[in-house]
C-alpha cells in the first residue's frame, strides 16, 4: 500500500447483470474517499468450478489474475446476496480458488468486509455471517458486520444507483471500517 491511496478489489456474489449486490459495491466506489479506489471485479463467470486437480501448472488463466488482483489489493471487500438461506456457489468458489493451493491462500492476512442485499426482509444476513466464516478460514481478516441491505428492490434504482441514504451511510461506513483495518494491518 502506496503511504497514501488505499486499494480494494470489491467482489460481488452474483453473476446477474442487473444484481443488487454490484450495485453496492458500484456504489461504494463512487462513495469512497479521495485515496481509496474500490474497482469491481466482474470476471467471476470466467472462473471454473474449483477442482484440486487444476492447481499448480494446470491453473487457469483467469484463476492466476484473481489471485493477483487480490494480493495486489490492499482489502477486499465483499457484496453477496443470499441463496436457500446460504452463500452463493459463485461466491464460495472463488473464495476457495483463492484460498488454494493449501498454504498460499492470496486472502491470507487481507483486510475484508462483508455486506449483502436482498430482496428479503433479512437483507442476506446469514450468507454474510457465512461468507465472514469462510473467508476466516481461508485466512482474512474480517472487519466487522454482516451489514444486511434488506428489501433491494425498494433501494435501488432502474439504473443500478443506491437511493437509500441510510444504505450509502453504511458503505461509507463499511469503507472507512475497511481503511482502518488496512492502515492498522500495514506495516510502517
Amino acid at each position: 500500500m502506496d503511504s497514501q491511496n488505499i486499494k480494494v478489489l470489491a467482489i460481488p456474489g452474483s453473476l446477474r447483470k442487473d444484481s443488487y449486490n454490484k450495485a453496492l459495491l458500484e456504489e461504494a466506489s463512487r462513495l469512497a474517499p479521495e485515496g481509496v479506489d474500490i474497482e469491481v471485479y466482474r470476471d467471476g463467470q470466467s472462473i471454473p468450478p474449483y477442482n484440486q486437480d487444476m492447481d499448480g501448472d494446470l491453473t487457469p488463466g483467469p484463476v492466476l489474475d484473481l489471485r493477483a488482483r487480490i494480493r495486489e489489493a490492499d482489502a477486499v471487500l465483499v457484496a453477496s446476496p443470499e441463496y436457500n438461506g446460504s452463500i452463493t456457489g459463485v461466491l464460495k468458489n472463488l473464495i476457495d480458488w483463492a484460498s488454494r493451493p493449501y498454504g498460499q491462500s492470496a486472502l491470507n492476512d487481507k483486510p475484508v468486509a462483508v455486506v449483502g442485499a436482498s430482496a428479503s426482509r433479512f437483507g442476506a444476513k446469514w450468507a454474510q455471517e457465512l461468507t465472514i466464516t469462510v473467508l476466516g478460514n481461508a485466512g482474512a481478516k474480517a472487519t466487522g458486520g454482516p451489514h444486511p441491505v434488506a428489501e433491494a428492490p425498494k433501494i435501488v434504482d432502474s439504473d443500478g444507483n443506491v437511493t437509500d441514504p441510510d444504505v450509502r451511510k453504511m458503505l461509507e461506513e463499511v469503507v472507512a471500517e475497511l481503511c482502518a483495518a488496512t492502515r492498522s494491518a500495514t506495516p510502517v
